[in-house]
């Protein structure tokens, strides 16, 4: 991502630095400001920054377009990729998002049921119901009462 944006904000400074013009500024707070306008508030107190484009240090040839169109293509390809991982990513975290969101929705209703119940059961292989004593209910709402706190971090 970073070496795709320095490479774009190359291209452009280097494609407009010639009619390009900068101002540099500073606020009330003492902050360095700089601009393509100078500030509207106090366009004086801007002053222009005259920019010097540095000399080529290799020998090679200028490209030609056929090369800036092809780099330019390769730019927006690795742009265009990084923005669909970035898409990617955040669609995951949303669901994982709505996943934890429904089951503490689950964990509530059974920590509520089980905390107005008055007897509590399971169910065996028979599908018949086996009722907990008052010691195993106490433990068995202490436990999704624990357990909801810490799924959904709180104890709601």
């Amino acid at each position: 991502m970073k070496y795709g944006l320095t490479v774009l904000i190359s291209l452009l400074m280097t494609a407009g630095a010639v009619e390009a013009q900068v101002y540099k500024w500073v606020d009330e707070n003492g902050k360095v400001h700089f601009g393509d306008q100078p500030p509207r508030k106090k366009p004086t107190s801007a002053e222009k920054v005259e920019l010097k484009i540095a000399p080529r240090t290799s020998n090679e040839p200028v490209a030609n377009e056929a090369d800036r169109a092809r780099r330019q293509q390769q730019l927006l390809k690795t742009l265009s990729d990084e923005r669909q991982q970035r898409e990617e990513k955040r669609a995951k975290a949303k669901a994982a998002k709505e996943r934890k969101a429904a089951m503490c929705k689950r964990l509530a209703a059974k920590r509520d049921e089980m905390l107005r119940a008055n007897a509590i059961y399971t169910t065996n292989d028979k599908g018949e119901r086996e009722y907990m004593d008052e010691a195993k209910g106490a433990a068995y709402r202490k436990e999704l009462v624990a357990r909801y706190k810490k799924e959904c971090g709180n104890g709601g």
